[in-house]
């Protein structure tokens, strides 16, 4: 894509504004609130190593006063291409949280004189914000802590997709999930560190499959700036469309025969986190950082001084955690993490090898997520009954367990993505085996089943004020039927196979309530129910079959 640039000079030093904000007069930029500012600043002066001789480093001031500390990083000649010697672009990148005009002072850490500029942030293009903990209910994700948001999530595994042409990608597989409601992703390019044969075979030939992000050991000096610019084209993107990214893979290659991080000397780590947080911070839809998968939490030397590392750099607080494998056990009420990222195993038995027949299980994923839950949202990152590729063919899942284990997650207050693609490295965005977006994908009945999951979340009940409630049900098969509640005020029942359950409801006149068929979406009216003050027995339903697993929604208000 060509980008076209407008020129002002400071102190001898050339900057250079990206074009993709309107520019106002006198000069001054607009850029949308939420959205990334970006400055190129030419810097001429000869340095052994451009990545990590000096810094440059920026004060931003707010329309209200706010300072933020932030910093700037080396870009080679801006456009992919240069390396530790060659290239003389530096940029500032930021992302405004506030409307109005904002100003900005940079400074270089040698002699080099610094400068100055403003832009304004503007509500024409403004982004939705940083995804968050909902500060009024903490199972749940907001915007800024303050608009919550229900995540329609997808597992996109494809490593290597950004070595492909990108419009192609935009058009077969990012436009498809736009299309069909997705506000979220899990990645694997974020970052860049391993397995770039894993690509689109329906899509064209990938222009490189030289991706690796930095060589083993020696980030400060082995930055692939054409990689970087990569993964920006995509995060750009989805941050353009509001669609959030969690990095599955993370900062550790070790698990996926990629650079180790615990090959990085401290000063090492320390440059490579800066530098990470000064290029993909900005984007608000960083959603969030993640060290690798299944690992501990309580190591000190890796997922904790990561995160400690990001806490340290990261102004605009994006989410923070680490994967869990068996959350029986966790970490999550530790500061450095801000949300749980889960697996559903060793929730049945105390050893793989005696419950791994129990993986597929929904039960299992929805003890996973409420045992998982310390005040923070809960994410199941890896469900074993929701992704067809790998687990099912593993654990013989169907997608009667994928819905319901969907549905288990939902009633534990928590949010999932699923996969509905056949394999790691015969990856296709068509087809019976690729995305589940076409008639002759089997798995286009799932992708049905999670779009019923989202329009009752969005549509039907007030999400963001329930949370789960399972000791209101009464006669139930506790591994069959969860509930979501807002007592006395609106109530979701999920009964696999159409168990009957009681359930204790507060005091009210509950006039608007529904069955939902949680395969086909058809809804049958019940009845209204009225409940006096002095009751305190259960209120007995049995769904209208056992023919498929019914949804329960009981309201007082229309």
């Amino acid at each position: 894509m060509k980008q076209a640039f407008l020129n002002i000079w400071f102190g001898g030093l050339a900057i250079v504004l990206c074009a993709g904000t309107h520019v106002r007069a006198a000069n001054v930029p607009e850029v949308g609130l939420y959205r990334v500012f970006e400055v190129q600043i030419r810097n001429e002066k000869s340095y052994e190593n451009k990545l990590a001789d000096v810094d440059l480093t920026v004060t931003y001031t707010s329309p209200s006063g706010k300072v933020v500390n932030f910093w700037g990083f080396f870009d080679g000649d801006g456009r992919g291409g240069g390396n530790l010697a060659e290239g003389n672009i530096w940029k500032l990148r930021f992302m405004p949280d506030e409307l109005g005009k904002w100003s900005y002072v940079y400074r270089w850490s040698d002699d080099t004189p610094g400068g100055e500029g403003e832009f304004v942030a503007v509500e024409r293009g403004a982004g939705k914000g940083v995804l968050k903990a909902y500060r009024d209910n903490p199972y749940w994700f907001a915007y800024n802590g303050t608009e919550p948001v229900w995540l329609k999530s997808y597992y996109e595994t494809g490593h290597g997709v950004i070595g492909q042409d990108f419009s192609w990608v935009v058009e077969n597989v990012y436009g498809k999930f736009i299309q069909n409601g997705y506000n979220h992703l899990q990645v694997n390019w974020l970052l860049s560190l391993c397995c770039f044969q894993q690509y689109y075979l329906d899509g064209p030939e990938p222009e490189t499959l030289d991706l690796m992000l930095y060589q083993e050991g020696k980030a400060s000096s082995t930055m692939n700036l054409d990689v970087w610019h990569r993964i920006e084209r995509h995060l750009g993107f989805l941050n353009d469309h509001n669609v959030g990214a969690h990095m599955f893979l993370g900062f550790d290659g070790a698990k996926n025969r990629g650079p180790r991080w615990d090959r990085l000397s401290e000063s090492e780590k320390d440059f490579y986190v800066r530098y990470v947080v000064s290029r993909l911070a900005p984007y608000a839809n960083l959603a969030g950082w993640n060290f690798v998968w299944e690992v501990s939490g309580d190591r000190e030397q890796y997922e904790l001084g990561l995160m400690r590392l990001i806490q340290k750099y990261d102004v605009f607080e994006h989410l923070r955690t680490y994967e869990d494998e068996m959350p029986r056990d966790n970490e999550y009420d530790r500061p450095e993490y801000t949300f749980a990222a889960v697996e559903n195993h060793l929730i049945a038995a105390g050893s793989k090898n005696l419950e791994r027949h129990y993986w597929k299980e929904p039960w299992t994923h929805h003890m996973a997520v409420i045992q998982s839950y310390k005040g923070k949202p809960v994410y199941m990152s890896e469900g074993n009954a929701l992704w067809r590729r790998y687990w099912h063919e593993r654990t013989g899942a169907t997608q009667d367990d994928l819905r319901r284990a969907a549905w288990a997650c939902v009633t534990g207050g928590a949010s999932f993505n699923w996969n509905g693609h056949l394999k790691e490295y015969e990856l296709y965005a068509g087809g019976p085996t690729g995305l589940p977006f076409n008639e002759e994908n089997l798995y286009k009945d799932s992708e049905k089943y999670v779009d019923i999951i989202a329009r009752v979340m969005n549509e039907e009940v007030a999400f963001y004020r329930m949370t789960p409630q399972d000791g209101l049900l009464k006669k139930h098969d506790a591994m069959r039927v969860w509930v979501l509640a807002e007592q006395g005020k609106q109530y979701l029942v999920f009964a696999s196979h159409g168990e009957p359950f009681g359930i204790v409801l507060t005091a009210g006149d509950y006039t608007n309530n529904i069955w939902l068929d949680a395969k086909t979406g058809e809804k049958r009216k019940v009845d209204s129910i009225s409940v006096s003050a002095d009751n305190k027995e259960p209120v007995m339903f049995r769904p209208p079959n056992r023919d498929t697993d019914w949804i329960l929604i009981l309201r007082t208000e229309k």
